[in-house]
């Protein structure tokens, strides 16, 4: 697991942000999935899968699921999966999502018929252990991208098959996948966690001028946690100083002066610097144009020619004073 990853699956982990982001998504910023009725489950899903008598195991801990994180309530199973960057598995995201949601139900299958009979194999030859009136938890699973880049990947399963015959396409099940991508996010305030201010952050990492308002309208006393400002500081632009307060949380406002700050002082050290280049160019050229005209008032090889090609800056001086010559 890189350290993006690690990262991110941690501040994911806990429960206010886990459930901050379901509340976004499925019920638009109630308060519906509180945190302290969150339990812990373990990510990895798995099944013996029997094929032509041979028997393979296709585990769900892949790459990208070694960043999520799952949490269940009585009303079903929520699956938070955390992308870092864009990449390769962006492109693939609904079927590796869709294989997830799978085996979790297939391992609740496998459960419902370990109860009945004490057995703990995990099979999909199940037919014999669901009965009728039984029925299976529900399984969402959530996709979050923290790249400042907008989406441009597949959101559906029909998107990423090509179908040349549309006379099959009624027989083709579709498999949506649940996304939260900074770029598209409109309504930062109806996140209740520090998850949303990271998302924000992450949308206008490159405008400066779009922070600095956001940063105005929240306020100088904005407090956050330490770890909200480490994941702005990994997945954004940004490179805030972080100076930890009592509780391990930082005042935003400051620190966003202090880095307001610094680039004023290095726009104006840059600014002095480009004028002073530009004066030592602009010197330079109007003393050849006095020294041209200075020679051409005097006689080629006569004493005063030679002081003012060779002499040294004052005598030049005198000689301009002498001849009226001025820039």
């Amino acid at each position: 697991m890189g350290k993006k990853d690690l990262i991110a699956k941690q501040y994911l982990s806990q429960n206010d942000i886990f459930a901050d982001a379901f509340n976004y998504y499925l019920y638009r910023g109630e308060q519906v999935i509180r945190p302290e009725d969150l339990e812990e489950k373990d990510p990895e899903e798995s099944a013996l899968i029997r094929k032509l008598g041979r028997s393979f195991v296709k585990s769900g801990m892949r790459d990208v699921l070694k960043s999520c994180t799952v949490r269940s309530t009585p009303e079903a199973t929520f699956v938070l999966l955390g992308i870092e960057t864009q990449s390769k598995v962006h492109y693939t995201m609904p079927v590796r999502d869709l294989l997830y949601d799978v085996l979790n139900y297939v391992g609740q299958i496998d459960e419902i018929r370990a109860q009945k009979d004490g057995k703990t194999e995990k099979t999909i030859d199940v037919a014999d252990s669901f009965m009728k009136g039984e029925h299976l938890h529900p399984v969402i699973t959530l996709c979050i991208c923290f790249d400042v880049e907008k989406w441009d990947a597949p959101t559906s399963l029909m998107e990423m098959l090509d179908v040349p015959n549309p006379r099959l396409l009624p027989f083709l099940n579709d498999y949506k996948l649940h996304l939260i991508s900074a770029d598209g996010i409109d309504g930062f305030s109806k996140f209740s966690s520090e998850l949303g201010i990271l998302l924000e952050f992450i949308k206008y990492s490159y405008d400066k001028k779009k922070l600095n308002s956001i940063m105005k309208a929240r306020g100088e006393s904005l407090e956050i946690k330490s770890d909200t400002l480490n994941m702005i500081n990994t997945f954004s632009s940004a490179r805030i100083p972080v100076k930890q307060g009592q509780g391990g949380t930082v005042n935003m406002g400051n620190a966003w002066q202090e880095i307001i700050e610094d680039e004023r002082k290095e726009a104006a050290r840059e600014a002095a610097a480009r004028g002073e280049k530009r004066g030592k160019k602009l010197g330079e050229k109007c003393g050849a144009d006095m020294l041209a005209k200075l020679l051409k008032l005097l006689e080629p090889g006569s004493p005063e020619f030679e002081k003012a090609l060779n002499g040294t800056y004052q005598v030049r001086q005198r000689l301009y004073k002498k001849y009226n010559i001025t820039e």
